[in-house]
């Protein structure tokens, strides 16, 4: 008997993703953002079953920076199965609960046509242990990250005690080493960004650069709406810059506030705005207050309104961005999708993003003054931030949610038997 003669003829998916599902009052509740994502996996698939952590309520109450969506809500609800997992990122409780969760993961393995995991971290990926059981079945299954975890786990750690760094620089090897097996063994690399696909691309036959986002079509600036854009730009008395996401140690958000003072300091009549809650909100707020950067920067923390996030996306001259880490933020992918074009630290994820499109410009990674540079003369040659932000509209068309996620499902069904 073939592989394919055991699996169901339907077109069901099995996803076994690190986004937690929350449990309360009765009711199961998904992070908003991801229950687009299941709507439309479901538009391609004719069921899926969703693996996924269920986090504890005091994680949730001490985060506060998700929104929550009822996964009841969902139209495709009636062919959506969540299976909860357990929250086991402590090496105690994962070596308790793991060949019970191994055997409901082989469960679904059995019960679907395709599988496609998502892999991240050690102790409590589940999705590399489905991978396993996914080979000890004889099963294709499809690989999907978004971040270099070996790497993005030591960085992560590093604003943190010294036991935690301490695991994490033991782990990082022996993550790279375990990540690098199954991705050997994958039928289908999905690399969210070149970073990803730089680093694993070479273990995997079958590897595709792809891009994750979550705009819809009508998101997207209009070429008429990119074109009045970059007319007001010509004449606005300041450059308006803004970040989206959390203020953590990888995120180097102290560097994003040095930059502003740097250009500031240069002449530079400069307004900019960080939507984003983090552990180092406080200290931002600290750095902007000595720097003398009150009056030109808003940190509203946490926007929970998707409409209010992608108004201030459109609304801005410049994503200014300070990544430290190879990961692939979504972030500057809605930038481009707004005409809004992204300037930092280089990554390979932002050269691949505007190679041969333009929308961007990047300086050495950590050198926050030519980053402050780079902002005064964009201030001052309104023509260059004109181009920029045309060019930023123009390449952004091609990102929307219901191409690329049908793209990603050509890929599966293409590439998994």
């Amino acid at each position: 008997m073939t592989q394919r003669d055991t699996q169901p003829d339907d077109e069901s998916m099995l996803l076994v993703l690190p986004v937690p599902v929350r449990i309360r009052d009765g009711a199961m509740l998904f992070e908003a953002q991801a229950c687009n994502g299941v709507e439309r996996w479901a538009a391609n698939f004719s069921s899926l079953i969703i693996a996924v952590p269920v986090i504890p309520e005091s994680l949730v109450q001490a985060d506060g920076s998700s929104t929550w969506a009822d996964v009841s809500s969902l139209p495709c609800r009636g062919r959506v199965e969540f299976v909860p997992l357990p929250w086991a990122y402590r090496w105690t409780t994962f070596l308790k609960v793991y060949a019970r969760t191994r055997r409901l993961l082989g469960d679904c393995i059995v019960r679907s046509r395709y599988l496609q995991f998502a892999f991240y971290g050690l102790a409590g990926d589940w999705a590399s242990v489905a991978a396993r059981e996914a080979m000890r079945q004889g099963r294709a299954y499809a690989l999907h990250t978004d971040n270099v975890a070996h790497e993005f786990s030591v960085h992560t750690a590093a604003g943190h005690g010294w036991p935690r760094r301490l695991r994490a620089r033991i782990e990082a090897p022996i993550m790279e080493r375990y990540h690098r097996g199954i991705v050997r063994r994958c039928a289908l690399g999905l690399w969210h960004g070149y970073d990803c696909y730089q680093a694993y691309s070479p273990y995997c036959a079958s590897s595709h650069n792809i891009h994750d986002v979550h705009t819809k079509p009508q998101d997207v600036i209009s070429e008429a709406e990119c074109a009045e854009k970059a007319s007001r730009a010509l004449r606005d008395p300041a450059l308006r810059v803004c970040y989206v996401g959390r203020a953590t140690g990888i995120k180097a958000p102290l560097d994003w506030v040095r930059a502003i003072a740097h250009a500031r300091d240069q002449g530079a009549t400069i307004h900019a705005v960080w939507l984003g809650d983090g552990p180092l909100l406080e200290e931002l707020r600290a750095l902007a207050k000595e720097l003398h950067l009150e009056e030109a920067l808003d940190t509203p923390g946490f926007v929970s309104d998707r409409a209010t996030v992608l108004a201030a996306l459109r609304d801005a001259h410049v994503l200014l961005f300070t990544h430290l880490t190879p990961e692939s933020p979504r972030c500057l992918l809605e930038a481009l999708i707004s005409g809004t074009p992204i300037v930092g630290y280089d990554n390979a994820f932002a050269e691949d993003l505007v190679l041969g499109h333009g929308g961007g410009v990047f300086v050495t990674l950590g050198e926050w003054r030519a980053l402050g540079d780079t902002l005064a003369q964009l201030a001052a040659d309104r023509t260059r931030l004109a181009d920029l932000i045309a060019e930023a509209g123009v390449n952004g068309r091609r990102f929307n949610d219901a191409d690329v996620f049908r793209e990603r499902s050509e890929l599966i069904k293409r590439y998994l038997p």
